[in-house]
């Protein structure tokens, strides 16, 4: 068994030491606490100057004489015990401790302070140790030293070879990551022409659409000028129809004359309705064909977001192998996002068109209906058409000029829409990057 398992207490103190001439100073001083059962090894040295070295073995004896002389009222195993209690007491700040050298003794004392005088608790004297014992002391601590010296300069050659293999290991995955740096941009130049020719193919197919409906357009604006040319053949219909009201006024028989012109008024408006129907249906074909188309695109969406989740995937596990990559790996992922968000912003423009169908349909449908209500009105007209009210039947003729001139305006507003339409998808994909 080694001295230092008997060891109770070790630790440095900055304690002020009194010298015989009243000259005083404060010292880093050891104190060392040895417990070899019936004999307490007390030490106290300043490790910087040899000289001051103290030492005092207290047996059973000498604690009964010390606990007479000082009046302590603890056992031997106690005073032990509190010995080392009050150096911790000291470390605390919570009692004081100095030294006072005098021939060949220094004695310990622990004490406080009160308003008047210092209260003493305990005096411990310690003897000189002797030069022979000094000298064991720093040769067995000059072979410490040797051993930790030893030690360390065994460490220091295995941190060496350590070092040579981290070394050779940061090498060897530096080249791991040059080779997987070519691999990883050969693969991204591969997604980019992949992504860039099915963009173009996709850009294809939208110009080709955006085409057939620009001649569906122009088809339905020539079938609105000829929706045109019959409202002003209704309107002088309308103005036949107010000359004949007036001779209806001198004649009775101008009422069957009348009542035709009504006939082949109605049977406009049947015509009308029956092209306004036929234009809705072709709208409608045509948002089907933007439909299958955005379909498509969609299904060309999510299967380059399957490639590259696996290529994210295929990245993450490269990753976790050689983490000093992640700053590039970082960067191509921000390449990824950037074709994502451009790829959104182009179906972004692809849904305000089909929005824009959407109320183009909208619009037409409306059209419709106003026709089915005009259709009513004239029929209810008819119904109601006689001597007595002729000129409420002048004032709803009237009422129906002025729808025409609305659908009219309807009919203004969606050629404008139209040519918004037109314009904006000519500035997004015929405009050059």
């Amino acid at each position: 068994m080694s001295r230092n398992d008997f060891c109770l207490y070790n630790g440095n103190h900055l304690i002020p030491v009194f010298l015989r001439n009243c000259y005083s100073e404060e010292k880093n001083l050891s104190i060392n606490i040895f417990d070899f059962g019936d004999k307490l090894q007390i030490k106290l040295r300043d490790l910087a100057e040899y000289s001051f070295n103290y030492m005092e073995n207290l047996e059973m004896g000498d604690f009964e004489t010390l606990r007479i002389n000082q009046c302590l009222d603890v056992n031997f195993t106690e005073f032990k015990t509190n010995f080392v209690d009050m150096l911790y007491q000291f470390q605390r700040k919570e009692m004081f401790l100095k030294c006072q050298i005098s021939d060949k003794l220094c004695s310990l004392i622990f004490f406080t302070k009160s308003k008047i005088k210092d209260i003493v608790y305990l005096t411990l004297d310690l003897h000189m140790t002797d030069q022979k014992e000094i000298i064991a002391e720093m040769h067995s601590e000059m072979h410490d030293l040797q051993d930790t010296n030893g030690r360390l300069q065994k460490q220091l050659s295995k941190a060496q070879k350590t070092v040579r293999d981290k070394e050779l290991e940061v090498s060897d995955l530096d080249a791991t990551r040059k080779l997987m740096l070519n691999q990883f941009c050969k693969n991204i130049e591969q997604i980019e022409k992949l992504s860039i020719s099915k963009l173009t193919h996709i850009q294809n197919q939208v110009i080709n659409k955006i085409t057939a409906f620009k001649s569906q357009v122009s088809e339905l604006e020539r079938k609105i000028n000829v929706l045109k040319q019959e409202n002003h053949l209704k309107v002088d219909s309308s103005d036949r129809l107010m000359k004949t009201m007036e001779n209806l006024r001198l004649e009775n028989m101008g009422y069957n004359t009348t009542i035709e012109d009504l006939r082949r008024e109605n049977r406009s408006l049947n015509h009308l309705r029956v092209t306004l129907e036929r234009n809705v249906a072709d709208l409608k074909h045509s948002l089907d064909d933007v439909q299958n188309n955005y379909r498509a695109i969609e299904k060309k969406k999510f299967e380059l977001e399957n490639d590259l989740k696996q290529l994210s995937i295929i990245v993450t596990e490269k990753d976790s192998k050689i983490s000093e990559l992640s700053k590039d790996l970082v960067q191509a992922n921000n390449m990824l996002v950037q074709f994502n968000n451009r790829f959104d912003v182009k179906v972004q423009q692809f849904e305000d068109l089909q929005q824009t169908l959407s109320a183009k349909e909208i619009l037409l449908q409306e059209q419709k209906h106003q026709s089915e209500q005009i259709l009513n009105s004239f029929e209810n007209y008819k119904g109601i058409y006689n001597n007595d009210k002729f000129e409420t039947l002048k004032l709803e003729a009237s009422i129906s000029n002025q729808r025409v001139q609305e659908l009219e305006g309807e009919i203004r507003k969606l050629n404008k829409i139209n040519a918004i339409l037109t314009q904006k998808v000519g500035e997004k994909y015929f405009s050059p990057k």
